[in-house]
C-alpha cells in the first residue's frame, strides 16, 4: 500500500505491506542520519518472514527494530545495525535528500485526481508512481529498476506544458573535472536524444530534464529520458 510521510509543505511516498494501514494515521519525527531519513512507528513488523540486512539498496524502505522505525536510504551510507527490507520509496532520491526533518504526519496516500492520467502512463511503462507534495503542490514522482539501475523522475504539470526532472547525478562545482565531464556528456547526449538534456536542478546537481507541451507525448519523452539516464549513469560509473 502507498503511505505518505508529510513534513510541512513536502512529502515522501513509500510502498509498504498492507497491514501498515492498521496503524494509520500517526505522527512521528523525521530524523536524518548520514544519507538516510527514518521515523519511529507504532507498527510491529513480522521479522520471522523478513530478511535481515547489513547492506542496503538506496531507494528501498527498511524496518529498524530498536525504534520500530521505517528507514529510507538515499545514498551510500549503511545501517547502524541490522534492518529488514520492508518496501520501496517512490521517486527521486533527490527528494529524500532535500526533505526537511522534524514533525511528520504519516497517512494513507491517495493519487491526486488531476494527475491520474500521468500516473496511468507511468504505470503502463512499468514505473511505481505517486503524487506527493512539493512546496505545497501535488507533483508526480516515479521510479523503477532497469538492469540494476534505479531510474526516477519528478513530473510537474503546468499550464504551459509538462516538465520532467530525473534524479540527481552529481554535485556540480564548476571545477575543471566537472566542466570537462559535463561538457562531454552534454555534447554526447545531443546526438543521442531529441528531448532529454543535461541540466542543473535547483540544488546545483547535474540531472536530466525534458519538457513537452502535450501530455500525449509523455510516453515517448519518458522512454527517451530512461534510455538517456541509463547511458549517462554507465558513463559515470564504468571504469
Amino acid at each position: 500500500m502507498l503511505v505518505e510521510v508529510v513534513c510541512g509543505n513536502n512529502s515522501l511516498v513509500i510502498d509498504v505491506p498492507e497491514d501498515v494501514s492498521e496503524v494509520l494515521p500517526f505522527t512521528s519525527e523525521l530524523i536524518r542520519w548520514k544519507e538516510e531519513v527514518y521515523f519511529s512507528t507504532p507498527y510491529v513488523a513480522k521479522l520471522d518472514v523478513l530478511k535481515a540486512h547489513t547492506q542496503v539498496i538506496a531507494g528501498k524502505v527498511y524496518y529498524w527494530p530498536p525504534e520500530k522505525a521505517f528507514c529510507i536510504f538515499y545514498g551510500f551510507s549503511e545501517p547502524y545495525s541490522e534492518v529488514y527490507l520492508l518496501g520501496d520509496y517512490i521517486g527521486p532520491l533527490t527528494s529524500a535528500r532535500r526533505v526537511g526533518v522534524g514533525s511528520v504526519r504519516v497517512v494513507n496516500h491517495v493519487i491526486s485526481n488531476g494527475l491520474r492520467d500521468i500516473v496511468s502512463t507511468l504505470s503502463r511503462l512499468g514505473y511505481a508512481a505517486a503524487t506527493p507534495l512539493d512546496g505545497g503542490s501535488r507533483v508526480v514522482t516515479a521510479s523503477k529498476y532497469v538492469g540494476g539501475i534505479r531510474i526516477a523522475f519528478t513530473i510537474i504539470n503546468e499550464d504551459f506544458g509538462t516538465y520532467i526532472e530525473s534524479d540527481s547525478l552529481y554535485l556540480y562545482t564548476n571545477s575543471y573535472n566537472d566542466v570537462k565531464t559535463t561538457y562531454k556528456l552534454k555534447s554526447r547526449l545531443k546526438s543521442l536524444a531529441s528531448t532529454a538534456r543535461i541540466d542543473l536542478n535547483e540544488d546545483n546537481y547535474i540531472c536530466l530534464t525534458a519538457i513537452t507541451k502535450h501530455v500525449s507525448n509523455l510516453d515517448y519523452v519518458i522512454r527517451e529520458l530512461e534510455n538517456a539516464y541509463r547511458y549517462v549513469f554507465r558513463e559515470l560509473t564504468t571504469p
